[in-house]
């Protein structure tokens, strides 16, 4: 919040008002206010039996760890379009049985960018073939109990939570 030094309406200098959760910057002059709410994501647990896809990242934050498919909603997308959508973009290929799987905190790498993720488990059809975007170096499938860090908290802990439900832990 600290970054918000100018009024994006009328240019004014802003001030920081409240603290803890109610902390927000407000412009003295026009009135505008900001608070720090989190950005709006997408997890894609994508399931094959006991398998998890997971996409290895080619560009910051975190290029070289371990990531799911999915990303930020933009404009009037709901969730389950922006995880369609960030499917066919990262790996070419539609998600199909998607299944809310619960919401996670996040932080951008080290943006200090607050985001809330929104996970699903989902499959890919039988006949998909995975062509990977520029995005991501590599992929692969790996067992729900033996798999790797993954690169954000809100991945992370949803993968957690779907392994503690399906018993794979």
């Amino acid at each position: 919040m600290k970054d918000w030094t100018f009024c994006p309406r009328c240019g004014d200098r802003t001030r920081l008002a409240g603290d803890g959760e109610e902390a927000h910057v407000e412009c003295p002059a026009c009135g505008f206010t900001k608070y720090d709410n989190p950005l709006p994501t997408t997890v894609g647990l994508i399931l094959d039996g006991d398998r998890m896809l997971l996409l290895r990242r080619a560009h910051e934050p975190r290029k070289g760890s371990w990531d799911t498919v999915g990303g930020f909603l933009s404009g009037a997308e709901s969730a389950e379009e922006n995880l369609v959508r960030e499917g066919l973009e990262e790996i070419g290929c539609e998600l199909v049985n998607l299944r809310f799987a619960g919401s996670y905190s996040s932080i951008y790498g080290d943006t200090g960018l607050k985001t809330i993720g929104l996970a699903f488990t989902c499959e890919l059809p039988p006949d998909a073939e995975i062509v990977l975007s520029e995005e991501n170096s590599e992929y692969a499938w790996f067992p729900l109990d033996d798999r790797p860090p993954l690169a954000f908290a809100d991945c992370e802990a949803a993968a957690t939570a779907l392994t503690s439900r399906t018993g794979s832990a």
